[in-house]
């Protein structure tokens, strides 16, 4: 049977209200009369090449496993609204494997935004904290503090602009990954016809401890280039379609050092490919399939892999 938080279950019930990432799908925008608005989803996926989430250098484990996911997120407004308005929100993600309960991973984060419209463009400023487990242990403490501003450049063109600072405190075990992580996005959406496209360009930075042993010294704080492409497209009432490339351009700070012998400077490039389908069962409620390929390539061998999972399941909005 699939593990649920150690087994107790009922604890995804907190999915109601509450749902990463990271890396997962953000809530829907709070809705103007104070109700909560959001998303639930449950899925069932096979992982064929399990890696440690969230992690800045990140070795895949070469096992496989089947795995579920639950996903709920909800926000609402308490003051105004979208021109004006204070909010809250709320987050909880769950990676749950069959087998391999090592690679188990789960995001609780909660939030609180101040909407407000100045001319032409729509401004948030956020602050939120998550409270990340990875294999049944404390993994990272999350404090988010961000802005974001968008503005209508054409009545089909919409221009995103994000800034967001990250405080983290890792658990014992992953003290290396302490520090901070900041990046900037620049996002374009367009609309043509019932088709929706979205262009970004992210920088990230990651300053943290790293990892020491001995006379041995490996870097966990990467800078970033992020490029990605996406596309939904519908192809009946029904059906729709989502096509999706990033790339991923990874150059760490400081070289490895290997028994007091320096070595090279780690470089990675990663390419993600997703290609979904969703079907319309309701106005609210929708059923998925989807195929993630990653290709991470490193100038250190270790850090080579390739990564394909297929999932399906069901998502409620409202």
């Amino acid at each position: 049977m699939y593990r649920v938080f150690n087994d107790r279950s009922a604890i995804t019930l907190i999915t109601v209200s509450l749902c990463a990432s990271a890396q997962c799908t953000s809530a829907q925008a709070a809705s103007d009369d104070h109700k909560w608005a959001g998303i639930l989803s449950a899925s069932i996926g096979y992982d064929d090449n399990l890696t440690q989430e969230d992690n800045t250098s990140a070795v895949a484990s070469g096992l496989d496993d089947n795995y579920l996911e639950v996903l709920g997120s909800a926000s609402r407004y308490l003051s105004g609204a979208r021109n004006d308005g204070l909010r809250i929100s709320g987050t909880l993600f769950t990676r749950q494997y069959e087998s391999e309960g090592d690679f188990d991973f789960s995001q609780l984060g909660v939030g609180v935004g101040y909407d407000k419209t100045f001319s032409n463009w729509k401004a948030r400023f956020d602050a939120g904290y998550d409270y990340i487990t990875y294999s049944g242990e404390t993994y990272q403490r999350v404090t988010k503090l961000g802005a974001e501003g968008r503005r209508r450049l054409t009545k089909k063109t919409e221009l995103r602009l994000r800034y967001e600072h990250q405080f983290i405190d890792a658990g014992a075990n992953y003290s290396n990954l302490d520090g901070t992580r900041q990046y900037v996005r620049a996002e374009t959406r367009i609309k043509q016809g019932k088709t929706r496209y979205r262009l970004s360009y992210t920088y990230q930075t990651n300053d943290r401890d790293d990892s020491r042993s001995g006379t041995s010294f490996s870097s966990d704080s990467p800078n970033r280039h992020i490029l990605r492409a996406n596309a939904r497209i519908p192809f009946s009432s029904k059906w729709k379609a989502e096509i999706e490339a990033r790339y991923r351009m990874s150059r760490y700070q400081d070289p490895e050092v290997e028994s007091g012998v320096t070595t090279i400077t780690r470089e990675d490039d990663r390419f993600r490919a997703r290609f979904g389908v969703e079907y319309k069962y309701t106005d609210k409620t929708k059923l998925f399939g989807r195929y993630d390929h990653y290709d991470n390539d490193s100038n250190i061998d270790s850090q080579d892999y390739e990564r394909d999972l297929f999932s399906v399941g069901v998502k409620h909005t409202f």
